[in-house]
């Protein structure tokens, strides 16, 4: 097992951008660690990073070196899961990136459920945009990710997919409150609080807004979700969330959401996906199949 361990400073180098700083995290001497680089680079006959003043670089076979580190130590991450599996699963960890508008309920609310029957895994969540999303998984650094209408990749597969339509939120009192699916022409008569410029909801909204902006009075635009939903109580100001982005075990009861019509803006994807050539853990197929029986359960509810 010696190798996985020069694996793991290689790619702790790499992560944290300098020798100091990977010793540092590693808890041991900078260089020790750096004479541990240069006995590899004589091993591999090749340089695999540039130092600089500022720190270490990956030269183009440290590029080629890392892929092959990572590889190997996912599979040893997998390998230490399956084994551990044997005996009920007991301890494990994932790692996710998720899109913004699942990170305030949707993912907690899982991952406390999933917890609840398997209390040894851990989790890492890194709240990303779905194209830092992609490249964290590309990276090796999320097993996992669930991001909504993620960008195509050829290396990416989906697990679990879910279409999500836009939803209008807004106060209990407020005037379209009681009615059912809007039209995007009944929700500009109102302040509108807008999300922030690559947010999903933003690009949705994008387009059918383009002809509207005479008639559009926007009151805010941020990228919380959070500070969305706290200039709606008192006011006729009008938020948008995906579905998923409905509290579900704690409902806000001066809030309502109200479908947007797929007349003015279709649904678009949720997915669950991995990186189609890494043999993911077994806790991480399990929360998987976690977020796939939450996304069939709350398609079932809304039908």
């Amino acid at each position: 097992m010696k190798h996985l361990r020069l694996f793991t400073y290689i790619d702790t180098i790499v992560r944290e951008g300098s020798v100091r700083r990977a010793a540092e995290k590693l808890h041991i001497t900078a260089s020790a660690l750096d004479r541990r680089v240069q006995d590899l680079e004589e091993e591999l006959g090749t340089s695999i990073f540039e130092r600089h003043p500022r720190g270490m670089r990956l030269s183009a076979a440290g590029e080629v070196f890392l892929g092959y580190v990572r590889r190997h130590l996912s599979d040893m991450q997998r390998l230490r899961s399956e084994i551990d599996s044997l005996n009920g699963l007991r301890r494990g960890h994932v790692a996710l990136a998720v899109s913004p508008a699942l990170a305030t309920d949707f993912i907690p609310r899982v991952i406390n459920l999933f917890r609840a029957r398997y209390p040894g895994v851990s989790f890492s969540v890194t709240v990303a945009k779905h194209g830092d999303a992609i490249r964290a998984l590309l990276a090796f650094e999320a097993d996992l990710v669930v991001i909504v209408a993620p960008p195509r990749h050829p290396d990416v597969i989906d697990l679990a997919v879910s279409e999500q339509p836009l939803m209008a939120t807004m106060a209990h009192a407020h005037p379209l409150a009681n009615q059912g699916a809007l039209r995007l022409s009944d929700c500009v008569q109102y302040p509108l609080v807008l999300p922030a410029p690559g947010l999903t909801s933003r690009e949705m909204l994008e387009s059918a807004l383009h002809g509207r902006r005479s008639e559009t009075h926007i009151a805010a635009e941020t990228n919380s979700y959070e500070v969305m939903r706290g200039l709606l109580p008192g006011t006729q100001n009008i938020g948008f969330v995906i579905a998923t982005g409905r509290p579900q075990d704690h409902p806000n009861e001066h809030i309502v959401y109200r479908p947007i019509s797929a007349v003015d803006i279709r649904p678009v994807p949720l997915v669950c996906a991995q990186l189609k050539n890494r043999g993911i853990s077994v806790s991480a197929a399990r929360f998987s199949n976690c977020i796939a029986e939450e996304l069939n359960h709350m398609d079932l509810t809304e039908e």
